[in-house]
C-alpha cells in the first residue's frame, strides 16, 4: 500500500549514491599530501544478509519472521495521507482479536504496530508479542488522522501516526499489600502500584484502580509534530469519562459474533486453525466503547530531559526516581502520575492525594543529588 517496488529501488539508488559521495570523498582526502602522511579512514558500509541458522532462502526463516514479526522494520511504511493538525486526529481502540486473527489486512496491521515499536528503539522481544496478544490487562490505541476512514473505504490501511500500549493496574486488597511488604516480596506485574507502596510504605495507593503506558510511539517521519501529546490527552479523558457516549449495551450485543461455538463444544485437539470469520472491526472509536473507570494514569520509563518534558506538559508528575541507573541504558527509572477526574466513583480518594507523593518524593530527591545523582 504505501509505496511499491519502483519505489524502493528507488531509495536504494539513492542510499547507494550517498554512499558513493561519501566514499570517494573519503579517498579523495586521504589522496591529499597534507593526510597521507597522517593516515586517514574510508568509510564503508558493511550489511550482513547470511543466515546463522538456516540456509539461505529457507522457507523456515521467512515463515519465523513473518510469525514473530522479526523483519517488520525492513520494509517502512510512508505516511501518504499528509500530516493533519494533532486537533484533527482521532484515538481508536484496537480489538486483538480481530488484530490477531491472521487476516491478511489485520496482519499488514500487526507489522505497522511492531514496525513503530522498533523505529521508537524498544527492545522487542517474542515475548513482548505474546504478551501484546492475551494479557488481559493490556490494550492497544493508535491515533489516525481524519482521513482514515476514507482510506478504509478505499481498501488501504490507515496512517499509523501514533500507537499506545495500556496495562491495567492497581485494586490490590490491603491485606495482600501488607503480607507481601511484610515478607520484602511483591508480586509481579502492577509495576507501579507495588513500587509505589514499597518505597512510601503506603497501603492506600495500590487499592486504586490505574492504567500505566507500557509503550507509546510515534511514526519516525512525524516525531516532534504533537501526535503523542495528543494520543495522551485523549487517553486521559478516555479515562475520565469524557468520551462516553452511553449506548453500549445495545452495540455490545449486536456485536457478538453469530457463529461463536460454545466451551462445551469446542475442543482443542479437533479444532482447526484459521482466520475466523464474523470478527468484531479492528478499530473501534473511543466513543463507541466503555471507558474503565480510573483513580490515576501513569508511565515508568528511563529519565531523559526529553522524556520528562514530555510527560510532564501532559499533565504528569514525577512521584519516583530510582537511586541506581539501568546498567544497559545508564538511565534511572521514573515513574510520573497524574491524578484524573473520579469524584464520581464509589471510591475516590481525597482531593489532592497526589500532591503528598509528589511532595514527599521531591525532598527525596533533594536529599540524594549530593549522592547517587
Amino acid at each position: 500500500i504505501h509505496g511499491d517496488n519502483k519505489t524502493r529501488k528507488g531509495e536504494r539508488k539513492l542510499h547507494e549514491e550517498r554512499w558513493q559521495a561519501a566514499s570517494a570523498a573519503a579517498h579523495q582526502h586521504l589522496s591529499t599530501p597534507q593526510t597521507a602522511a597522517g593516515g586517514g579512514r574510508v568509510l564503508r558500509e558493511v550489511t550482513l544478509e547470511m543466515p546463522i541458522r538456516y540456509a539461505p532462502s529457507d522457507a523456515v526463516e521467512k515463515w519465523l519472521n513473518n510469525l514473530l514479526c522479526l523483519d517488520c522494520g525492513s520494509t517502512p511504511n510512508r505516511i501518504i495521507g499528509g500530516t493533519p493538525h494533532p486537533r484533527e486526529c482521532e484515538l481508536y481502540y484496537v480489538d486483538r482479536d480481530s488484530l490477531f486473527s491472521y487476516h491478511k489486512l489485520s496482519e499488514s496491521f500487526l507489522q505497522r504496530i511492531m514496525a513503530l515499536y522498533v523505529a521508537s528503539h524498544y527492545k522487542n522481544q517474542p515475548n513482548d508479542l505474546q504478551l501484546l496478544s492475551d494479557a488481559p490487562a493490556h490494550h492497544i490505541f493508535v491515533l489516525l488522522g481524519p482521513q482514515a476512514e476514507g482510506q478504509g473505504n478505499a481498501g488501504q490501511l490507515p496512517d499509523v501516526l501514533c500507537v499506545v500500549q495500556v496495562a491495567l493496574e492497581g485494586e490490590i486488597s490491603k491485606e495482600s499489600v501488607a503480607a507481601q511488604l511484610s515478607r520484602g516480596q511483591r508480586a509481579s506485574g502492577d509495576l507501579i502500584p507495588w513500587t509505589v507502596a514499597q518505597q512510601f510504605q503506603d497501603n492506600e495507593f495500590a487499592g486504586l484502580s490505574g492504567a500505566r503506558v507500557v509503550r507509546i510511539a510515534t511514526h519516525p517521519d512525524v516525531t516532534g509534530m504533537g501526535y503523542g501529546s495528543r494520543a495522551v490527552e485523549l487517553l486521559t479523558k478516555y479515562y475520565q469519562g469524557e468520551l462516553a457516549s452511553g449506548e453500549f449495551e445495545e452495540e455490545n450485543e449486536a456485536a457478538k459474533p453469530a457463529d461463536e461455538e460454545s466451551d462445551d463444544e469446542s475442543n482443542l485437539l479437533k479444532e482447526k486453525v484459521k482466520p475466523r470469520k464474523a470478527l468484531p472491526p479492528l478499530l473501534l472509536p473511543l466513543t463507541d466503547r466503555p471507558a474503565e473507570r480510573l483513580h490515576w494514569f501513569g508511565t515508568s520509563f528511563g529519565l531523559t530531559l526529553q522524556l520528562y518534558t514530555f510527560w510532564q506538559r501532559s499533565g504528569f508528575r514525577s512521584v519516583y526516581i530510582r537511586q541506581t541507573a539501568n546498567p544497559l541504558t545508564g538511565e534511572h527509572t521514573a515513574i510520573m502520575l497524574n491524578a484524573l477526574k473520579c469524584d464520581d466513583l464509589p471510591a475516590s480518594p481525597a482531593a489532592g492525594w497526589l500532591d503528598e507523593f509528589v511532595g514527599d518524593a521531591r525532598k527525596r530527591f533533594m536529599a540524594l543529588l549530593a549522592y547517587e545523582f
